[in-house]
């Protein structure tokens, strides 16, 4: 029972703590929104080039110049390219010189294909050309069949729903926006920061004197260790889940079709960061020592995880290496994969590196306060 009384005295006094709930609450809140926006067009896979604008003349008549102008031609519109109609090959190149226009395209009477551009690079011809390439392979499939079939070309040429190629792109999507890549890092960056809760959970006590009162009662050292513990875990807990309901609900951030055990992952990495901080609170015996090596190491783990920038293609080999070395980046990876890409892999590593941290300082806790004397 007096475990429980602990647990519970802890709870309440995390929630009738102002600036630990402002800390806990609006700052995620904040951070998720703002670094979401900020880093937007890093996550966004997709560019505006504008619109390319082509020049173009069919000289030939028949099903292969039919074929050109419906399978690309009309398809290209689709891809937003604008196609004009050119009457003088001079002048369409002078008003390619000019930039009037992005590149000209000119099927002779022997279905030759002639393609401009300029000399520069530019992104729209570019994307011209790679589509007048993909139809060209298209095209010469269709007359490698003709060698061994001639009677079947005309069909072919003249089918213009048929698609003969498929580009299959694979996890197509799997990836988080920067909303939701800011949500999971965030969330994981102001877990570390409830260390703080279990640093100032103890050193609260020493500084008002009440440890000693509350040891001299009927209540044991590792009741108080125990309780002081779990009330951190949980009052974080409740804490974050605010944080998830608002990402969830307010901000519609990707969760996945699994969040049970995302929230497994975070429940350990919370264990771990409490730990951290009630073992930092009885290492160190000034408060203000304890409070500096805690503030050290957050940022550190954090950014190795991730949870400022992705790190994910950020260094060398080396420094890849050494983000490993970061909880949270275990943490942060394993939600990811979860989330995006159902694999479950680095759950059970993140879980148990977090929760092995985790006995080791209160290993120490249990160690230096059994020492102490009342």
């Amino acid at each position: 029972m007096n475990i429980i009384y602990i647990i519970i005295k802890e709870v309440k006094h995390s929630f009738r703590d102002k600036k630990s709930m402002a800390m806990m609450l609006l700052f995620p809140m904040a951070l998720i929104v703002v670094l979401s926006a900020a880093f937007n067009s890093s996550f966004n896979s997709s560019i505006d080039i504008g619109t390319p604008k082509v020049l173009y003349n069919i000289e030939g008549t028949g099903d292969t110049s039919d074929n050109f102008r419906s399978g690309f031609i009309e398809k290209g519109k689709e891809f937003k390219i604008k196609f004009t109609k050119m009457n003088d090959i001079d002048s369409a190149k002078k008003k390619l010189v000019s930039k009037e226009y992005d590149a000209i395209i000119e099927m002779k009477s022997n279905n030759k294909i002639e393609f401009y551009k300029s000399g520069q690079e530019d992104l729209k011809a570019g994307v011209v050309e790679s589509i007048l390439s993909t139809y060209v392979q298209e095209f010469n499939v269709i007359m490698d069949i003709s060698k061994v079939n001639p009677s079947i070309i005309n069909s072919l040429i003249s089918d213009k729903k048929t698609d003969y190629s498929t580009i299959t792109s694979v996890n197509k999507g799997a990836a988080p926006s920067s909303l939701d890549y800011y949500t999971i890092a965030e969330i994981a960056l102001i877990i570390m920061y409830s260390g703080m809760t279990g640093l100032f959970g103890i050193a609260s006590e020493k500084n008002a004197k009440t440890r000693d009162r509350i040891l001299i009662s009927p209540v044991k050292k590792y009741e108080f260790l125990i309780g002081k513990t779990i009330g951190g875990v949980i009052g974080t807990s409740l804490q974050i889940a605010i944080v998830i309901l608002f990402s969830k609900f307010v901000l519609h951030s990707n969760w996945g079709n699994d969040i049970s055990t995302v929230l497994l992952i975070f429940i350990s990495q919370i264990i771990m960061a409490i730990s951290i901080g009630v073992g930092l609170g009885f290492i160190f015996k000034n408060e203000n020592v304890a409070n500096g090596v805690l503030n050290f190491m957050i940022p550190v783990m954090v950014f190795l995880g991730g949870s400022y920038m992705s790190v994910d293609s950020f260094g060398s080999k080396t420094f890849q290496v050494i983000t490993y070395l970061s909880p949270v980046r275990w943490t942060n990876r394993s939600i990811f994969d979860v989330i995006y890409n159902n694999n479950y892999s680095k759950v059970s590593y993140a879980i148990l590196i977090n929760i092995g941290i985790a006995v080791v300082f209160l290993a120490i806790s249990s160690l230096l306060f059994r020492k102490e004397n009342v």
